[in-house]
């Protein structure tokens, strides 16, 4: 598969030619962190190895005709929404790409599988499973794939799956600010969407917030009209919540945001991962989290935070089950971290030491040793 490549700065070497087809590496998506990071290990691991980066999102139209050079690797600018088919198979055969990975929704995939087999490059691909069951028509895309990449254990119930888990860059998540608040701060962070389940967060804070000094600080989209009957509540019952704004944030002031308070509440009713749990833990902040499927794999319960139980649970519309997290037991062990502070201070430092036990660098090598060594 190795063949001489003229790469960005005119040097003739002999490679295998890696397509990265992603959300361009500065989005603020989880994949486009998860792919830029794999792209900046995995152009590091070998001088066989070229790997450009199509970057949707990077321009209105069509694909740059050249590289750039980015971090060590090369991005090609593309346009933005789901891959077509006849756009995939022209930057294939342009750059010469002999391998195909991306990182998408499944139901995104079907204009890469249909140009990889055009082409026959060989497709490799991570997609986000955030509950069960998986769909019929999720395993027709993956039947067309040499590898599917999943970030939780639900690759066992697909033939050609692989486990490859998210990561954090512990260099820059790590407590690097002193507490904002006197009081102990509990934190959440998400839009209001409904698998993110903000109501079962605050009204778990309203069960415990009068016998205990403490607060709530909520990091969402403010401006956006479903918020204003939650934003109105939140001021009529004079609730401690302070309403933060979801701006853009550098790694680096994320880092400085998390070491500002004392917990993490991850009420969301599923996720395939939820990186905020890793990124929360990293900045040695305990994590109270749901134990439903696939939520329940970033936490151990009682050392790096708690796992909460599901009260109920929603079926959704395509068969896949959602579970919602129990408001007592969450205010609950709310109630125990404000009791126990130097115990939660505690779990969130086993929670750094946890977090650190990996790194995107292994994740990068798992990668590449299924994609290249293979």
């Amino acid at each position: 598969m190795r063949k001489t490549n003229e790469n960005v700065w005119g040097v003739i070497e002999l490679t295998t030619t890696l397509g990265i087809f992603a959300d361009k590496p500065s989005a603020s998506t989880k994949m486009a962190i998860v792919n830029a990071n794999l792209a900046h290990h995995l152009c590091r691991m070998t001088d066989e190895l070229r790997v450009i980066y199509f970057a949707r999102f990077g321009q209105d139209s069509g694909f740059a005709k050249m590289g750039l050079p980015h971090d060590g690797y090369e991005v090609v600018n593309c346009k933005g929404g789901v891959w077509k088919s006849a756009l995939v198979k022209e930057i294939i055969q342009h750059y010469k790409v002999d391998i195909v990975y991306s990182g998408d929704d499944w139901f995104n995939a079907s204009g890469l599988v249909k140009a990889t087999k055009q082409t026959k490059t060989p497709f490799y691909f991570l997609s986000p499973i955030d509950s069960l069951p998986i769909q019929n028509e999720a395993h027709k895309i993956f039947k067309e794939c040499k590898k599917v990449f999943v970030p939780n254990r639900s690759y066992q119930y697909i033939p050609n799956g692989i486990y490859l888990p998210y990561a954090v860059d512990w260099m820059i998540f790590k407590p690097v600010h002193q507490k904002m608040f006197d009081e102990f701060t509990f934190l959440w962070i998400g839009r209001n969407e409904p698998r993110k389940n903000l109501n079962a967060t605050i009204l778990a804070f309203e069960k415990i917030h009068k016998k205990y000094d403490c607060k709530l600080v909520i990091r969402s989209d403010w401006t956006m009209d479903y918020l204003k009957d939650i934003k109105d509540y939140i001021l009529n019952q004079k609730l401690p919540i302070l309403m933060d704004a979801m701006v853009d944030y550098s790694f680096e002031q994320l880092a400085h945001f998390y070491s500002s308070f004392h917990a993490y509440i991850c009420s969301a009713k599923a996720s395939e991962f939820e990186m905020e749990i890793l990124e929360a833990n990293a900045c040695a902040l305990p994590t109270l989290v749901t134990d439903w499927t696939f939520m329940n794999e970033n936490v151990k319960n009682g050392e790096t935070g708690f796992l909460i139980p599901t009260e109920s649970h929603d079926v959704r519309p395509n068969g896949t089950i959602w579970g919602n997290i129990s408001i007592d037991q969450l205010a609950k062990q709310m109630a125990w971290m404000l009791e126990n502070q130097n115990k939660a201070g505690e779990m969130g430092i086993d929670g750094l030491f946890w977090i650190r036990e990996n790194s995107w660098q292994t994740v990068a090598e798992t990668l590449f040793d299924n994609i290249i060594e293979n």
